[in-house]
């Protein structure tokens, strides 16, 4: 990202939890974009250099994903977006568009309910609004996906590797049938080998290799705190979107119910339509792409920072 002006620094809060970020040219308004679970600043790669045509953008590691301090015990949304918003006004120093991927979207929220001054505006990028409710949690993909694994992982010795151990236990592998087998092969070999990078398994779809793409570098004790429900306790998600007084647009991804009742996606349609009715200001963005929008067209997430940003002068 440096041929687009991007730099990457380091941020320690007064925690002292280092937050890893990339900072763009200062070429107008600031945006800050958080990334999923399992993820890393560098997701948006796709995206930032459209960005930084028209944005001061700011990209972070959040705690426990990158180069970003790992912070176990402290994976809550109230701990992590009270990191966030002392970045905003350490770092960045002005009212930010934010935007927010999959559990980032619920951080996010939690900034712009908590800290309404620190943000002008708020992309919510297919966010698990009240799919990650203690009683829905069971059902929602990411449950048995990576935080199930993740549990599971934590309550081992055998293994040590995280990233090789996700390939073997996710929810999508099942899909593979007989290969299954192979592909865990392959990865648990290519993670011993080259420990320092990213598992990289040249067979499968591109798609799929960026579900895994940072998990080397990634604290499964994030995901974790989703199987125990640490992540979200005490969080009331209907209080804090009713709290949001900032204008908002909520993208709503591809979506289904398996047979076996799992939500594949984050949100139903009666999800979408709950949260942004409970925000104040609010329009739904219905898209028909996956679950990382912003990875599948770009374009159209610029597009809608775009907007936003008018929206905001």
């Amino acid at each position: 990202m440096t041929e687009a002006g991007y730099v990457e620094h380091t941020h320690e809060l007064t925690n002292g939890t280092r937050l890893n970020y990339a900072e763009g040219p200062a070429n107008g308004s600031a945006v800050l974009l958080v990334h999923g679970q399992g993820s890393a600043w560098e997701s948006y790669a796709p995206a930032l250099p459209e960005l930084a045509q028209d944005f001061h953008v700011f990209a972070i590691d959040v705690a426990g994903h990158g180069s970003s301090s790992r912070t176990p015990g402290g994976y809550d949304v109230h701990a992590i977006g009270a990191g966030v918003a002392s970045f905003i006004d350490d770092v960045i120093g002005e009212p930010v568009i934010l935007s927010g991927h999959s559990s980032g979207g619920l951080i996010a929220a939690w900034v712009a309910a908590n800290a309404p001054a620190q943000v002008a505006a708020v992309l919510f990028e297919d966010p698990p609004f009240f799919s990650t409710e203690p009683d829905r949690m069971p059902q929602q993909f990411n449950y048995v996906d990576l935080a199930t694994p993740a549990h599971e992982f934590l309550q081992q010795d055998d293994e040590t590797d995280f990233a090789s151990w996700y390939v073997e236990h996710n929810a999508w592998i099942r899909y593979f049938g007989s290969g299954h087998e192979g592909i865990a092969g392959y990865a648990r070999d290519y993670r011993r080998a080259r420990p320092d990078e990213a598992l990289n398994i040249w067979f499968l779809p591109p798609s799929v290799n960026k579900s895994f793409r940072y998990m080397h570098e990634f604290d499964p004790a994030f995901a974790d705190a989703f199987h125990t429900l640490d992540w979200q306790r005490d969080f009331d998600q209907q209080a804090t979107l009713e709290a949001v007084e900032a204008p908002s647009i909520l993208v709503h991804a591809n979506w289904r119910i398996t047979d076996a009742g799992i939500l594949e996606g984050a949100m139903t349609d009666d999800d979408a339509a709950r949260a942004c009715a409970a925000l104040l200001d609010c329009r739904i963005e219905r898209v028909a792409t996956g679950h990382s929008f912003h990875d599948e067209d770009p374009r159209s997430f610029v597009r809608l920072i775009r907007r936003l940003g008018d929206a905001t002068v």
